[in-house]
């Protein structure tokens, strides 16, 4: 009598556990593909719970695994960015990958920093490197995402902005968030080791967000600058 009800209770949990998982994927398609937030919180639980299940299953419906990473992401963004634009600019840092460069890149790893940018011009980097100081962030390039966690509990930032491939990226935002940093974050739309590529507009966006006077002038002119203006690769 007592195997049968455990085994009526696994069933029946296993049975709950699979409706969570379908439509937790359900609410994160809705959100990455039509931005709309749902339960954000059920969403966010589900997903850092139930990581690599959800994996699986994003495969097997022939999503692939990257929606669940973006899924994290967005809902993060979502629930995080009252707060990241309430934090001046000066307290805020902005965190990107050495994949960004350009391969003949010059710079070299500083144990304390990062990558130590030449501003050769070779890369987006130095244009973006430019307007984050201009605005009052402090800039690092990294070369992984154990260098991110030490930034961080060194610079103690009250908000920070990172920028890398959908799986660091959420990873990175996930173990920062169990800080007192706010955190978001914006995926890079082309992956790989070197050279890769993020939505320029998407991050400039996030970079100025609460930032009045910057907001203003913008508007003043009537559109946000698509771009910094980056050197030809």
């Amino acid at each position: 009598m007592i195997y049968e009800m455990i085994g009526k209770f696994s069933v029946a949990l296993l049975i709950s556990i699979l409706l969570l998982l379908l439509v937790s994927l359900v609410l994160g398609i809705l959100l990455v593909k039509k931005k709309r937030l749902v339960l954000p919180k059920l969403l966010l639980f589900t997903v850092d719970t139930f990581y690599f299940q959800l994996k699986k299953l994003a495969k097997r419906f022939g999503l692939g695994e990257k929606i669940i990473d973006l899924i994290g992401i967005e809902v993060r963004n979502h629930l995080g960015f009252k707060k990241f634009v309430k934090v001046e600019a000066g307290d805020r840092i902005l965190i990107v990958p050495q994949c960004l460069r350009h391969a003949k890149c010059p710079a070299r790893l500083d144990s304390r920093i990062g990558i130590a940018c030449k501003e050769c011009g070779l890369c987006i980097l130095k244009d973006l490197k430019a307007e984050a100081e201009k605005l009052g962030y402090k800039f690092y390039i990294v070369p992984g995402g154990r260098f991110v966690q030490r930034i961080v509990r060194a610079v103690k930032p009250k908000a920070a902005l990172g920028v890398a491939c959908t799986k660091d990226l959420n990873i990175a935002m996930h173990e920062i968030a169990g800080t007192k940093t706010v955190v978001q974050g914006v995926p890079l739309i082309r992956d790989g080791c070197i050279q890769t590529q993020v939505d320029v507009k998407d991050l400039l966006r996030t970079l100025r967000a609460g930032i009045a006077d910057v907001e203003e002038k913008l508007q003043k002119q009537g559109c946000l600058e698509d771009n910094p203006n980056p050197s030809s690769s």
